[in-house]
């Protein structure tokens, strides 16, 4: 009796103990940049905060990720006499995961990218698995260790798969509706009644399939649930890999439903009834929200149901399992269970002797734009400025410390330039690349250069310029295509880049390095090229050549770097 007592202790209890103490240093001591926010917090306290929706500008569509802890912790109790009767040799190799893994997370942490943070949160994992375990319960718990997947808030996937959906959403809801007897217009992901004799467009509804509210947020909740009944309620593994891929044409049809009935409440019950506001969404609103559950699950089950009732139905044999091992496992030396705590220890030692990263209050502009701006060699050329708005979407999805410096210049000559500054605060989601939004807005991106601007004082500017295309439908109902550039650029203190790329490279270099972030402002000049909006307007390469002349007198204005005062006390 005290024998096998001694050896779970050596078997289960010091190795799991080791483990906690680990992360338990990890999560709730080390100090973690939150993601995109530049304020040092333990990473299991940000966690908390976004899980939870407690903290500063946190989504509550993370709420989901409370019920993976139950996920795993029924997963593993399930699996419990199977684990007991596993084999548990412990591999040297899971030494170089758990090493690569602290590194990863340290790297994270420096960097400020929560990403790298998960990433080194689950190859840990592995390596402390295998490190005590072996292979053979890593397997058998390779489920358990994916799942995991889902406890950490993924924004990344809205740019790389739920905004194509989304398009995909808009465009297949776009046709449903008319099929469907209802006629409606569609640019970018928005989708709005066609004008009548009396009514102009969108007076009937207004949807746009990437408000935050969008169904399509709720893409990894459908991944992360579809996962679960594949595990348990699909018996063949081929079932399970038909089923769950699957999940992303479920999620589309119950999102496409979601649309159709938002638009059918519009029609009978009129926008107040069936959207809301954007504050305070009606309860028809959250209601067809919730649908997109019940139809999108409700199909995947059914289709599942059919695979198994047609594919069959019993669960695949595990080879049978003696009572006890034939070879019984050792005891886990307790050199390893030291090892565990010295990395504890060490990263321990680590919080105190790190030193924060110091981001700059000052930004590297001006947040404030030339009321005048002359160009020479243009006919009229004399800008006069108004104050552009910030739209309600801009204001409700980005951090509230946000700033904004943003103008329509004019020269009453048919020539206009809208010019803005976005300036990140502490959260530096602020700032992405326009291309998203862009193409949300409607526009298709035909191509993409970089073009230097000379400046006056002999810098070289690189910005970035978009050509862009899409249809605009006037009062009459006539649908006239519109071309523009769009140029933009990044800037910090004495830093300028087109690259979004770059810009993420440079601030990761310089936390890791120098221990110093910046804060980024994102500049925008867009002007319609003229001869798409008037028959005798500027061409293509005249209107680039106007862009690029009013970027390089009104630079001078707003970037430190390249405004006497300022350099002079650097």
């Amino acid at each position: 009796m005290l024998n096998a007592e001694r050896n779970d202790l050596h078997r289960w209890w010091l190795p799991l103990a080791a483990i906690a103490a680990l992360f338990g240093v990890l999560l709730f001591l080390f100090p973690f940049n939150s993601g995109d926010s530049s304020l040092n917090a333990p990473l299991g306290l940000a966690l908390w905060a976004i899980w939870t929706g407690t903290g500063l500008d946190t989504d509550q569509d993370h709420s989901y990720c409370l019920l993976v802890p139950l996920m795993v912790g029924y997963v593993l109790w399930e699996k419990r006499a199977e684990l007991a009767r596993s084999v548990r040799t412990g591999s040297n190799t899971g030494l170089l995961a758990v090493v690569l893994g602290l590194f990863v997370f340290w790297l994270g942490a420096r960097a400020g990218k929560q990403y790298m943070g998960f990433i080194g949160i689950q190859v840990l994992l592995y390596g402390l698995i295998t490190w005590f375990w072996g292979g053979t319960m890593f397997r058998k718990l390779l489920f358990t260790w994916a799942i995991l997947i889902f406890a950490w808030p993924l924004p990344f996937i809205d740019t790389a798969v739920a905004f194509p959906l989304r398009m995909i959403v808009s465009t297949a809801a776009h046709h449903v509706l008319n099929v469907i007897g209802i006629a409606n217009l569609q640019s970018g992901t928005a989708l709005v009644s066609a004008p009548t004799a009396a009514l102009a467009s969108g007076a009937k509804f207004q949807i746009d399939v990437a408000d935050p509210c969008s169904g399509l947020h709720s893409l990894l909740p459908f991944l992360m649930f579809s996962s679960f009944y594949c595990y348990f309620f699909l018996p063949r593994t081929w079932q399970k890999w038909i089923v769950f891929p699957s999940t992303f044409i479920f999620a589309i049809t119950g999102n496409i439903f979601r649309i159709v009935m938002l638009v059918l409440g519009c029609l009978f019950w009129g926008s107040d009834f069936a959207l809301g506001t954007n504050d305070q969404p009606s309860h028809y609103h959250e209601g067809c929200g919730f649908a997109v559950f019940a139809v999108g699950l409700g199909l995947e089950c059914l289709f599942g149901s059919l695979l198994v009732h047609f594919g069959g139905g019993k669960h695949e044999e595990a080879p049978a399992a003696s009572a006890k091992p034939e070879n019984p496992a050792p005891v886990i030396p307790a050199w390893r269970d030291g090892t565990v705590f010295a990395f504890a220890a060490v990263m321990f030692v680590l919080v105190f002797i790190t030193p924060p990263i110091v981001l700059p209050k000052e930004p590297g502009v001006v947040m404030e734009l030339p009321d005048e701006v002359k160009l020479a060699n243009l006919d009229g050329g004399h800008f006069y400025g108004s104050t552009a708005p910030v739209s309600d979407a801009e204001h409700r999805m980005l951090p509230k410390d946000t700033e904004y410096a943003r103008k329509n210049y004019d020269d009453f000559h048919r020539h206009q330039i809208y010019f803005s500054i976005v300036l990140s605060g502490l959260q530096q989601y602020t700032i992405h690349p326009p291309e998203v939004c862009l193409v949300a807005q409607g526009w298709t991106i035909l191509s993409h250069e970089d073009i230097p601007v000379q400046l006056d004082s002999g810098h070289p500017l690189m910005v970035r310029n978009l050509s862009l295309t899409r249809n605009e439908t006037d009062r009459a109902g006539q649908v006239h295509q519109r071309k523009s550039y769009y140029m933009y650029w990044y800037v910090a203190d004495g830093i300028t880049t087109a690259s979004h790329l770059e810009r993420n490279l440079r601030s990761s270099w310089d936390r890791i390095v120098h221990g110093r972030d910046h804060r980024w402002a994102y500049v925008i000049a867009q002007a319609y090229i003229g001869d798409s909006v008037y028959p005798d307007g500027m061409n293509a390469g005249e209107t680039r050549e106007m862009l690029t002349a009013f970027i390089r007198q009104i630079v001078p204005t707003f970037e430190k770097s390249e405004i006497p005062s300022y350099t002079a006390n650097r």
